[in-house]
């Protein structure tokens, strides 16, 4: 059994309607009002948050701030523990950090030729269709949750030099050199 699936599973049997419809309110954005209609349970909430890659095993942080929004600390601890417990699912914090700082750099540099970029990391065009129709009408959106989706597929092989070796192989060396600045000015 996955574990992910646990802990939303545990989590769902602990939120009441009142909580539900918190939750349901915060992720309106995000989600979008047609979907939402159809959410009854916080498992269907859970789905719909793992369908767009808001919830994975890299990437429980969204569900933390969503816990502790409508003031369930408990079972924010809980989602922190589980992280804890399961090291194997997430990343170091050092290599976490300076993939996020790689992400903002590239999708500030990076135009239209974000899809080639992101199809050179293995993401197959069916999730970059869903990302693109889940983010319309913002390309930087479009190339960061790409770039999210890479990294939640890649587990700890979602590297830094990964990056920049896809960056030069698609011709980005402008795009590459700003990145390796941009990280040796936030490691002094």
């Amino acid at each position: 059994m996955d574990p992910l699936q646990v802990l939303l599973l545990q989590i769902s049997s602990k939120l009441n309607d009142s909580d539900l419809s918190s939750l349901k309110f915060l992720c309106m954005n995000n989600v979008g009002k047609r979907k939402m209609d159809g959410v009854k349970s916080a498992t269907d909430l859970f789905s719909l948050l793992k369908e767009r890659m808001e919830i994975s095993h890299g990437n429980l942080d969204y569900l933390v701030e969503l816990l502790l929004s409508i003031k369930r600390d408990d079972l924010a601890k809980d989602v922190k523990n589980f992280n804890l417990t399961n090291p194997a699912l997430s990343v170091p914090v050092a290599e976490s950090v300076a993939l996020d700082e790689t992400f903002l750099v590239i999708c500030e540099n990076v135009g239209k030729e974000w899809k080639m970029l992101i199809r050179r990391l293995g993401v197959s065009d069916v999730m970059m269709d869903r990302i693109v129709d889940a983010h319309r009408s913002n390309m930087k959106e479009q190339l960061f949750q790409s770039l999210r989706t890479w990294k939640n597929n890649m587990g700890d092989r979602a590297t830094v030099p990964a990056l920049l070796e896809a960056l030069l192989s698609c011709k980005l060396k402008l795009v590459h050199d700003k990145v390796v600045e941009h990280l040796n000015l936030v490691q002094i």
